[in-house]
């Protein structure tokens, strides 16, 4: 009986490693899921100041702490995309979990229809935020917000800029002005 026990638990250990290998460590190939710090996503939704019923949408959702904070604790309408399988996974269970009506699609990013969002949020290498820079500019409605950790957008010049409250990294807040701007 112990030994079923054992061998349960070690199969169990073995997944989990598999899980913990493919996700971040195949990752690095794309774009790696790295979660960020509950103390991080604390500061970054008290940086967007959300107001009940906007419409918020976290590109690279992961799994979707992010998405489902901003649901329960200021009433957004939220949605995210994840593209990685196995973290659009993590983030339904997550989902599923706290019981909330947050939308993740399994889709590239770049997809996104982002007209109707009043807060964009971003955790993205540079090279993806260098991309993303002409889409923001030419979906994202006047007075969009745009929160990203770590690495800045080219091409848009931050309204405010905070630090973290851990790693030393910042948070960079930028509001769309005008049309196409």
């Amino acid at each position: 009986m112990q030994t079923l026990e054992v061998n349960l638990a070690a199969l169990i250990g073995l997944f989990l490693l598999t899980v913990f290998t493919v996700v971040f460590v195949a990752g690095f190939f794309r774009s790696p899921f790295v979660p960020s710090k509950r103390k991080v996503i604390e500061e970054m939704l008290k940086l967007a100041k959300i107001k009940p019923g906007e419409k918020l949408v976290d590109l690279g959702c992961g799994d979707a702490r992010i998405l489902i904070r901003a649901e329960k604790e200021y009433k957004a309408i939220a949605e995210g995309y994840e593209i990685s399988l196995l973290v659009w996974c993590l983030a339904q269970i997550n989902r599923f979990i706290h019981r909330s009506k947050v939308t993740i699609h399994r889709q590239n990013l770049f997809k996104a229809n982002l007209r109707k969002a009043d807060v964009v949020f971003c955790y993205l290498l540079p090279e993806v935020m260098q991309q993303l820079s002409p889409k923001f500019r030419k979906e994202l409605k006047p007075g969009a917000r745009i929160i990203s950790a770590s690495f800045q957008l080219p091409g848009f010049k931050p309204y405010k800029v905070a630090e973290f409250p851990l790693r030393g990294g910042k948070i960079f807040l930028y509001k769309k002005t005008k049309p196409n701007l």
